[in-house]
């Protein structure tokens, strides 16, 4: 059985899930870090490195780079501390420029003190109605201790930022933004850009790292987080408003991504505020 509880704070926002459903190939405008707490860890797929989650082990995730977790079949729910990190406030709090990717390596090693740090958050963040300062204060101060990890693993700062995109790249992107809510196809926005679509899904991955599909399921998932937090619609209604044709459709396609049906999504995000 799925379940989820939100906090949020400058930061972005930390999660605790329990989940034992694989995640499809995805990816958050988010810093992402994931640390395994019990039941099963299941393997990470990050970019080109696979990752298995465990007490030594935690993942980071860069903004929009490709991710997905699976686990063995039968398995029993994994706990997981899984925290979503706005860039904007994450790199110049670690003195690195705009468009900075933060992890040159996907697993990040953990010291024992770093596991109880983790533990000890989570008893807090469970037996508390809402986050208080101080567990503001302990979600910042572990964050910045998995970074200091981080990088003391991989011996630089940081992996070297993106540049800008091609130019049709950039516009297949607000297409696709644009457009996030209707039945466009991947091949309409190829011809918009003059490209074919084998042309147009090479040069996008090059690019981008993430596959056009992936990257514009990215951007569904971010709007239907949106609408789940700020309108009171039904899931049906909201569905819809995505472009899908049924619930059920809708429904698979969050829980794919996010390892939560929509419904428990809504409900820990009212309760975070």
């Amino acid at each position: 059985m799925s379940s989820i509880k939100l906090f949020r704070g400058e930061f972005g926002h930390v999660s605790v899930l329990s989940a034992a459903s694989d995640l499809v190939t995805h990816a958050h405008p988010e810093v992402h870090l994931i640390i395994w707490l019990d039941g099963t860890p299941g393997t990470m797929q990050i970019g080109e490195a696979s990752v298995a989650l465990g007490p030594p082990v935690a993942a980071g995730v860069n903004s929009f780079e490709p991710h997905s977790h699976s686990f063995a079949e039968g398995s029993t729910p994994g706990l997981f501390l899984c925290f979503y990190i706005h860039p904007d406030w994450a790199l110049p709090r670690r003195g690195l420029p705009a468009q900075a990717r933060l992890f040159r390596k996907a697993a990040i090693a953990l010291d024992p003190w770093l596991q109880e740090a983790a533990a000890g958050l989570f008893a807090r963040l469970t037996q508390l109605p809402d986050a208080d300062d101080l567990a503001a204060y302990e979600i910042e101060r572990l964050i910045d201790s998995l970074m200091d990890a981080a990088e003391a693993g991989e011996g630089r700062a940081c992996a070297p930022a993106r540049h800008g995109y091609d130019f049709r790249v950039r516009k297949a992107i607000d297409l696709m933004k644009a457009n996030v809510c209707e039945r466009m196809s991947l091949d309409e926005v190829a011809r918009s850009v003059g490209l074919s679509r084998p042309h147009f899904f090479a040069l996008f991955k090059a690019q981008t790292s993430l596959t056009p599909n992936v990257f514009w399921n990215t951007l569904r998932m971010e709007e239907a987080l949106r609408q789940l937090q700020s309108s009171e619609e039904p899931l049906t209604a909201v569905a819809c408003n995505l472009g899908f044709t049924t619930q059920g459709n809708f429904t698979r396609f969050f829980r794919d991504h996010a390892g939560v049906p929509p419904t428990l999504y809504r409900e820990a995000a009212r309760l975070a505020g």
